[in-house]
């Protein structure tokens, strides 16, 4: 109770905000005085035991000392929840000015709006501190003297000369930290405002995306990162949870540091059947240990990460200043993101999708891990490691269709043709330049290729024409090819789709656009004529993909014929992955003759699922249930449906 005369002129508010508070740790302190009630799923006292591992992350600097807190992890974490928490135990426990930068300006809007604001209203001890005269979504000022502003990254160096003690930067492995700025970069920019500190306090959070991020080359400064171990339910021996040896980063040799300094082997996740695993063997999915080898269920994973601890990957420092932390998808006990079964299927999935940048979700959102598996630039002798025995303009019996991309260019087409087998394995059977619309007319409508192993021949199933180009006669060749794929797109044999590289970013690999009405000279286009936009960055990142896949002859390669040669190597090398200034993966055009890079890409949208009615996953393998009781042999062989 207060000792201040009654006639004093404060409120009670006031009064009890500025009497001394009992010892608590940041943990402790969210447990006694946060209330979910607003945007979460349970409501009530926050409950820690939800996120044992936060508990870590919160009391670092009160427990380690430290001034910089870096915390790699996931989606599906409470990651933000711990920010939140962060901020109001400084708001509430030591009054000071605390500064919250976000990655965009949307996201600062409902972070300031739902998260923020809503702990102070839904405490009853936090909403004695509300001053509504100061009570805003991006700047707070609570009766006991602190202040809190949220701004996003782009927008940093609008907080001026403004000191904060406390900086929180919320995933800043998002494009909004990267954006260019006639200043200095926004974490630099946030960094500088608690210089005027001495306990200022510094706290990092992201979920990775590649090496180069910042919140991977955050952690690799820190003076020690640390990872959660829990105990195994059979021999008790404490261990990281990792998915696998492969996607292990920072655990040298498959080995960890346990608490007593000595090396043990990592464990990992494992189920029957690899990619091609049944649904009860991946409900049968768990987690294997390093030590005794036993297999733990999703419920024996989740009692373990209640017993967790932080144990340093590396013999710490008499003095930490910089601490990191890391943790997957697998620590997650909020409703079923870490069910092990769960995460095996999302892993199945992005690994056969054949998209790297499905997998890379996976890698980044579940995993925490950075991507590394990302295109350089490659040799001549990389792209012909795979070739294969098939002669050139000669159909695998494997295949069910065949697609062709075609690039227009001022004087002519390069083409290629690919076979496809209904799992997305393909062969290059056919590439290169073509003179006049013509000959073009010859390959796509009269050309028939024999197939291996069969009297019977195969013509071209479906086709993209980029409709980009430069002046022909009196038309541009986008006109020319938009007149041309009127008269010639359907009824021919060969369907021909007019195609061109999305501008903006589009989701997935291929969209359909809008109907055109008019050609880009302005005439009409009686009954339009309907574009398929290319998502060329993703297209390419696949095509690579497929291509390192057929070096070990692994699930959807990317072949190419006997026959094929230095020239078609020299093209798809014309173009080469880099990052860019926000730190971002782009393709970048470093020779002039890329046209076969952009016939591939096509090639392979046309065989993609996303493709209007479908991709060559269509002509999957005729089941027992398909076939007529008449054509035994079909079951017997798993025969493929295909166009021929």
């Amino acid at each position: 109770m207060s000792t201040m005369p009654k006639n004093n002129i404060f409120r009670d508010s006031e009064v009890e905000a500025w009497l001394p508070k009992a010892s608590l740790l940041p943990s402790e302190w969210a447990e006694k005085y946060r209330v979910l009630k607003s945007q979460a799923q349970e409501k009530g006292p926050l409950n820690m035991d939800r996120t044992p591992y936060l508990r870590g992350v919160i009391d670092a600097p009160a427990v380690l000392g430290c001034s910089d807190v870096v915390f790699a992890k996931p989606a599906q974490v409470a990651g933000t929840e711990g920010m939140v928490s962060i901020l109001g135990y400084f708001a509430h426990f030591e009054p000071c000015s605390i500064g919250v930068v976000l990655a965009d300006e949307k996201t600062a809007d409902y972070i300031g709006r739902e998260r923020i604001q809503s702990m102070f209203q839904d405490s009853p001890e936090l909403s004695r501190l509300i001053n509504p005269e100061r009570f805003s979504k991006t700047e707070i000022k609570l009766l006991n003297g602190s202040f809190i502003q949220v701004v996003w990254a782009s927008s940093v160096a609008q907080l001026g000369t403004k000191n904060f003690r406390i900086m929180i930067n919320d995933e800043v492995d998002k494009e909004g930290y990267y954006a260019k700025s006639k200043e200095a970069s926004a974490l630099s920019l946030s960094d500088e405002r608690t210089e005027s500190y001495l306990n200022g306090l510094h706290f990092y959070l992201s979920t990775p995306t590649l090496e180069t991020g910042n919140i991977y080359q955050l952690l690799k400064s820190c003076d020690a990162v640390f990872d959660f171990h829990v105990p195994c339910p059979k021999c008790g021996r404490r261990q990281p949870l990792i998915w696998s040896r492969e996607h292990a980063d920072g655990f040298p040799k498959g080995t960890y540091r346990g608490k007593n300094g000595r090396r043990y082997r990592l464990g990992g996740v494992v189920w029957q059947g690899g990619t091609d695993a049944t649904p009860s063997q991946i409900n049968r999915a768990g987690y294997k240990c390093g030590g005794c080898g036993a297999v733990w269920t999703t419920a024996q994973k989740n009692i373990a990460v209640l017993k967790g601890e932080w144990v340093p990957r590396t013999k710490p420092p008499a003095q930490i200043i910089r601490a990191g932390f890391h943790i997957s998808r697998l620590y997650s006990l909020l409703g079923v993101s870490g069910d092990l079964p769960k995460l095996v299927r999302a892993f199945i999935k992005a690994k056969k999708s054949g998209d790297p940048k499905q997998l890379q979700g996976f890698i980044n959102s579940s995993l925490a891990e950075p991507w590394k598996k990302t295109v350089a630039k490659k040799t001549e002798s990389q792209i012909m490691r795979a070739k294969c025995a098939l002669p050139p303009q000669t159909v695998p019996e494997q295949a069910v269709a065949l697609t062709c991309g075609v690039d227009v260019q001022k004087f002519g087409f390069w083409f290629v043709v690919r076979a496809w087998s209904w799992d997305f394995t393909s062969w290059l059977i056919h590439y290169g330049f073509l003179p006049t619309w013509e000959s073009l007319e010859q390959l796509l409508f009269a050309t028939r290729y024999p197939i291996q192993g069969a009297s019977r021949k195969a013509g071209i199933w479906r086709a993209a024409i980029d409709t980009g180009g430069g002046k022909f006669e009196d038309l541009s060749m986008t006109e020319k090819a938009y007149w041309w794929i009127r008269a010639n797109g359907f009824g021919r044999g060969c369907n021909c789709w007019g195609t061109k590289g999305a501008s903006r970013p589009i989701a997935g690999r291929v969209h359909i656009g809008k109907a055109l009405d008019k050609t880009p000279s302005g005439k009409a286009l009686p009954g339009g004529l309907q574009i398929i936009l290319l998502n060329t960055d993703a297209l390419k990142d696949a095509y690579h993909y497929r291509i390192n896949q057929a070096h070990e002859d692994a699930v959807q390669a990317a072949y190419l014929h006997a026959g094929t040669g230095i020239d078609y190597a020299q093209q798809i090398m014309a173009e080469e992955k880099r990052i860019n200034d926000k730190g971002l993966e782009e393709w970048v055009q470093i020779k002039a003759d890329n046209h076969l890079l952009d016939a591939e890409i096509a090639a392979h949208a046309c065989a993609d699922p996303e493709w209007i009615g479908g991709g060559v996953n269509l002509y999957r393998p005729i089941k027992p249930a398909e076939t007529k009781t008449s054509k035994p042999a079909a079951v017997k062989r798993g025969r493929a449906r295909s166009r021929w």
